[in-house]
């Protein structure tokens, strides 16, 4: 099997063939079933069968033909299969036997497959499930082998700073993009019309991340408009308020988790289903070096839930790499966003003096780095956090 293909669900093969009596009877010498039922017609005669019926896995082995020649063809490994047979197979019946997709995991380069058997009257007469390897080919095989065409990223957040830089950054990649956005509908309106000036593909759409129904909204347009989603920017972050342990309230906790935890796993939760028709998908989480660096005081609810996302982060990368899909974190140190516009300016030097390379990030610095992770440069990344911070944490 050349190169290193990707499938689809859905996707699917075909065979027909028409059962003779020379089949019959080369299956019963091959396999020594000679039951009179399959090769006497005197004796099937007398059965409430009325007939020759052929053998239930002679229908089968054509299983063997369609993921041998077909689906997915040469080189494929067939290592389990279901099946239920609902009608006898007579002589002179027409088969066609379908397969099609209903997973592909590239990691381990394993197929799952649903088996359906009809004759001429389009009766199902067996139904099944496969299961196939692919072998692996001789020969280096490229991160861009195991990668479709077609790239559809959302950037979460992405009206202004890192998302919006980051959005821009995509496109330039070939990524149609859905600019997320939770009220700024002039600066995500700009983001898209940068994008359409540089013959990119781009889509603004509102949703409040923390409504469940509008994020279901947002990502079934971007389906509809794009594909299915390969990519995932979980950037959206509400104002980051300063508040002493004392005064915080439980609401006030809630309030940072839902946003900033909560939300970004209820987005890949709803994004999986896409990744698993594309055969590939990977999510960039933006934390924050605070989640694992010494946290500015004041600060606790936010870094909490930027270290409770970052450990998701993992935990993700752990359960769905067999399947192909990838999870990181690109946690940001101070960067010249509006987020830290009402940060004095006497910390903001502060920050700069104490950060080795003597500057904050800026939002391309991070978009840049997001872009990244995403690519096919990044495909063997995944359970990763990369501080984007000028060094000012080293781990």
């Amino acid at each position: 099997m050349p190169g290193n293909p990707v499938y689809s669900v859905g996707q699917s093969a075909t065979i027909t063939h028409t059962i003779t009596t020379e089949d019959v009877q080369k299956f019963a010498d091959l396999t020594g079933d000679d039951n009179p039922l399959h090769v006497s017609r005197e004796f099937a005669e007398k059965t409430s069968f009325k007939g020759v019926v052929a053998h239930g896995m002679l229908s089968a082995s054509f299983i063997s033909t369609i993921i041998g020649k077909k689906l997915p063809g040469e080189g494929a490994l067939w290592l389990a299969q279901n099946l239920e047979f609902l009608l006898p197979v007579r002589i002179g019946d027409t088969l066609e036997i379908t397969a099609a997709v209903t997973a592909f995991s590239p990691g381990q380069r394993i197929l799952d497959l649903q088996i359906q058997i009809v004759n001429q009257y389009r009766q199902a007469v067996l139904t099944g499930t496969s299961r196939v390897k692919l072998l692996e080919t001789a020969g280096p095989v490229s991160a861009a082998d195991a990668l479709p065409a077609g790239k559809v990223a959302v950037v979460t957040g992405a009206s202004r700073g890192i998302g919006a830089a980051t959005a821009r950054r995509l496109a330039r990649d070939g990524y149609a993009v859905v600019v997320n956005y939770r009220s700024d509908a002039a600066g995500a309106a700009g983001v898209v019309d940068s994008i359409l000036e540089q013959s990119g593909e781009a889509l603004a759409w509102p949703a409040d991340l923390t409504d469940g129904e509008a994020l279901d909204r947002m990502l079934h347009a971007a389906g509809e408009r794009f594909g299915p989603i390969t990519a995932l920017v979980n950037n959206a972050s509400g104002k980051i308020v300063s508040r002493p342990f004392a005064a915080t309230t439980r609401e006030d906790l809630a309030l940072e988790m839902e946003l900033h935890y909560f939300a970004p796993l209820r987005t890949i939760q709803r994004v999986l289903p896409d990744f698993a028709a594309a055969g590939h998908g990977a999510v960039v989480n933006v934390g924050s070096i605070y989640a694992d660096g010494t946290p500015p005081p004041h600060l606790l609810g936010y870094a909490a839930a930027k270290a409770a996302l970052a450990s998701a982060t993992r935990s993700l990368a752990v359960e769905y790499g067999p399947r192909g899909f990838r999870f990181n974190t690109v946690a940001p140190g101070m960067t010249d966003t509006r987020l830290i516009s009402e940060v004095p300016e006497k910390a903001r030097l502060l920050h700069k003096m104490q950060t080795p390379l003597r500057r904050l990030a800026t939002p391309e610095d991070i978009a840049n780095t997001i872009a990244f992770l995403l690519s096919d440069d990044a495909a063997h990344l995944t359970g990763e956090t990369l501080r984007v911070c000028g060094g000012l944490v080293m781990l």
